[in-house]
C-alpha cells in the first residue's frame, strides 16, 4: 500500500473532519518529532550545542500536564529513571525551562560559578509564594547583588549570620539551650525506671518533640506560650510547600492558604509583642546567646536587620517563618533517622553509646557538645543520614547566554539548573570513581561509617564498627543535600547538632529500644520513587522507652 493510497480517506474527508482527525493524530506525531529530535540532540557529537528537550506531545505547553499529573517529585524521578543517561536535558513547564544535570563535574562548575549561576530569583520566589512575603518586600530580595545597599543587608542576614552563629562557641550555647529544653519536655512525659512506655508512632511523637525543642531554642519560650498550636499548624504548613510553590489557587487549597496566614500573623503578633521597634536585639559580644523569653542571639540579630531595614511585621514574620522551616523541616526527619538507625544496629548502638557517655557532666548536667559533634561516627552518620534518607534539590538560574556547563554543552539565559541530592547520592560509577572506598557496600545500604577512612588497613571482624577519620575528600559535589558553593547551607551544622543532641539524651538518660525489628525493616522506605520531598517509614514505627537509673555519682547507670 502507498503513502498516497494510505492517507486517501484523510484527503478526500471534509474539512471538518480532517481537523478533527489531525487534531487526534497531531499530539501522536509531535510525540514522535520531539523524541526523535531528543536522541539525535542527546547523542550528537557537535560541541557548545544546547542540551535536549524531554519527548512532549504539546507544543508551548510541553510537560505542564505531567508533572501536574504526577507532581515534580516523582515526575522528576520517573524522567531521570527513564532518560537519566542521556543527561543532562531540559524538562519545560511552558516558558520554564528546567536542566537536570547529573555528573559530578557539571556540579561542580554550577556551584562555581557564583556569578553566573544564581539562587536571586528562586529565594524570592520562596519568600512570596511559600511564605506570603508582600511585594515590597520581595523586590529588596530581588535586588540582592544589584549595588541597593537595603538588599545587602539582606543578603548578609541570610547567608553571613547563620554561619556566625551555627559554628563554635555561639552554636555549642544554642545546642545547650536545645538539651536542657528537650530534657524538660521528654521529663514532662512523665517516663518511668521500672516500666516501659510504649510510644505508637516514633515519627508523630519526634515531631512534635524535636519541633517543640527547636522552635524554643531559637525563638524562645514566649513564641509557645502566646501560640500554643504552632507546631501542629507549622507541620499543616510544611506539608504543604510544594503546593504552595506551585502557585495553586487558594480555592484549590483553602486550608493550605489558611495556616500559612495563621502562621504569619502569629508570628507577626509575637514580634510585636516581644521585637517591638527596631533596637531590640542583644547583638553585643558581652550579651548572652539566648533570652528565655525573645530566643537566640542569632534570631535577634538577623531580625534587627529586616526591621531595621523598613520590613513591616508580615515581612518580618514571613522571615520567622522562613527560619522555623529552615531549622525544622529537614532537621526532624534527619534527626529521626539518626536514632532509628541507631536502634536498629545493636553494633552501633553500643558503640555509639560507649563514645557519648563520658561526655556528660554531673556537676554541670551539661554534655560536651563540641567534643560530641566532631565524633567520626557522629559525623559520618550525619553525612550518611543525608545522603540516603534525605532528598533535597538545588536550583540555579544562568544568567547569561552561551554558559558552558562543559565543551559539549551551553545553556541559554534564564535556564533553571536542577540537582537532586538523591538522585547524585545513588549513583555508583560516580561514587566508585570518585572513592572506590565508599561503595564497599551498596549505595542502596545504609552504612554508618561510609565516611570514614579507616586509621589501619586492617580487616574489621562482621559486625564491628570501623574506627578513623572522618572524610568528605573527593565526594563533595555527590553529597548535595544541603546544596553548594557560596551558598552551601550553614544550617547543616545545625542540623548535625541537633541529631546529636537528641541522641545523646537518649542514649543516656533512657533506653529505648525497638519491639517488632521485623516490621521495622518492612516499613523502610523504597529508593528512587521521588526525586525530592520528605522520606519517612512507610508504617508508623513503635518504640519503647523508659528512664536510666541515676547512680550515686550523678552519671546514668
Amino acid at each position: 500500500m502507498t503513502l498516497t493510497s494510505a492517507l486517501s480517506p484523510l484527503l478526500h474527508a471534509s474539512t471538518s473532519l480532517r481537523l478533527v482527525i489531525f487534531l487526534i493524530l497531531a499530539p501522536f506525531l509531535i510525540q514522535y518529532l520531539s523524541t526523535t529530535f531528543f536522541y539525535r540532540r542527546a547523542r550528537s557529537i557537535s560541541k557548545s550545542k544546547t542540551p535536549p528537550t524531554l519527548p512532549y506531545s504539546i507544543p508551548g505547553i510541553f510537560h505542564v500536564f505531567g508533572l501536574l499529573r504526577h507532581g515534580p517529585p516523582v515526575f522528576f524521578a520517573n524522567a531521570i529513571r527513564e532518560y537519566g543517561d542521556f543527561a543532562p536535558f531540559v524538562i519545560k513547564a511552558g516558558p520554564t525551562h528546567f536542566l537536570i544535570i547529573r555528573s559530578a563535574e557539571h556540579v561542580k562548575k554550577v556551584f562555581q560559578s557564583v556569578k553566573q549561576m544564581t539562587v536571586t530569583d528562586f529565594h524570592a520566589q520562596i519568600y512570596e509564594k511559600i511564605m506570603g512575603t508582600p511585594k515590597e518586600a520581595v523586590q529588596l530580595y530581588q535586588d540582592i547583588g544589584k549595588g541597593r545597599k537595603e538588599s545587602d543587608a539582606i543578603d548578609h542576614a541570610h547567608l553571613a549570620l547563620p554561619r556566625q552563629y551555627f559554628s563554635g562557641t555561639a552554636l555549642v550555647s544554642m545546642v545547650d539551650v536545645y538539651i536542657a529544653t528537650l530534657r524538660r519536655n521528654m521529663s514532662n512525659k512523665m517516663i518511668q525506671e521500672k516500666f516501659w512506655t510504649e510510644i505508637e508512632d516514633m515519627w508523630s511523637f519526634f515531631q512534635n518533640e524535636i519541633a517543640r525543642a527547636t522552635m524554643e531554642t531559637i525563638f524562645g519560650s514566649e513564641l509557645l506560650r502566646m501560640h500554643p498550636r504552632i507546631v501542629r499548624d507549622f507541620w499543616e504548613f510544611d506539608k504543604n510547600v510544594e503546593q504552595l510553590f506551585r502557585g495553586l489557587p487558594r480555592f484549590m487549597m483553602p486550608t493550605a492558604y489558611n495556616t500559612r496566614d495563621r502562621l504569619v500573623g502569629n508570628l507577626s503578633i509575637w514580634l510585636q509583642s516581644v521585637h517591638p521597634g527596631t533596637d531590640f536585639a542583644k547583638t553585643a559580644e558581652e550579651d548572652p546567646e539566648w533570652d528565655a523569653k525573645s530566643g537566640s542571639k542569632f534570631f535577634q540579630a538577623r531580625d534587627a536587620v529586616f526591621a531595621n531595614n523598613t520590613l513591616d511585621y508580615q515581612a518580618r514574620a514571613a522571615e520567622a517563618l522562613a527560619i522555623m522551616q529552615g531549622s525544622t523541616s529537614n532537621t526532624m526527619p534527619s534527626t529521626f533517622w539518626f536514632i532509628l538507625e541507631t536502634l536498629r544496629n545493636t553494633e552501633l548502638n553500643k558503640y555509639i553509646h560507649s563514645e557519648i557517655k563520658g561526655l556528660f557532666d554531673p556537676v554541670s548536667g551539661k554534655y560536651d557538645v563540641g567534643t560530641l559533634t566532631s565524633l567520626p561516627i557522629i559525623q559520618s552518620m550525619h553525612a550518611e543520614i543525608g545522603r540516603l534518607r534525605m532528598a533535597t534539590g538545588t536550583l540555579r538560574q544562568c544568567q547569561v547566554d552561551g554558559f558552558q556547563l562543559d565543551e559539549d554543552w551551553s545553556l541559554p539565559k534564564g535556564v533553571q539548573v536542577m540537582i537532586f541530592s538523591h538522585d547524585l547520592a545513588l549513583n555508583t560509577p560516580l561514587w566508585a570513581s570518585a572513592r572506590p572506598q565508599t561503595v564497599e557496600r551498596p549505595l542502596e545500604e545504609f552504612w554508618p561509617e561510609r565516611f570514614i577512612v579507616p586509621d589501619k588497613p586492617a580487616r574489621e571482624k562482621r559486625g564491628q564498627i570501623r574506627t578513623g577519620r572522618f572524610s568528605m575528600e573527593g565526594i563533595g559535589a555527590l553529597h548535595s543535600t544541603f546544596g553548594g558553593g557560596s551558598h552551601l547551607c550553614p544550617g547543616r551544622y545545625l542540623a548535625k547538632a541537633i541529631q546529636a543532641a537528641t541522641l545523646v539524651v537518649l542514649l543516656c538518660e533512657y533506653e529505648v529500644l525497638l519491639p517488632d525489628p521485623e516490621s521495622v525493616e518492612e516499613s523502610m522506605p523504597p529508593l528512587r520513587e521521588v526525586a525530592i520531598g520528605q522520606i519517612r517509614p512507610l508504617e508508623k514505627v513503635r518504640v519503647r522507652i523508659r528512664k536510666r537509673r541515676v547512680g550515686g555519682d550523678g552519671k546514668m547507670a
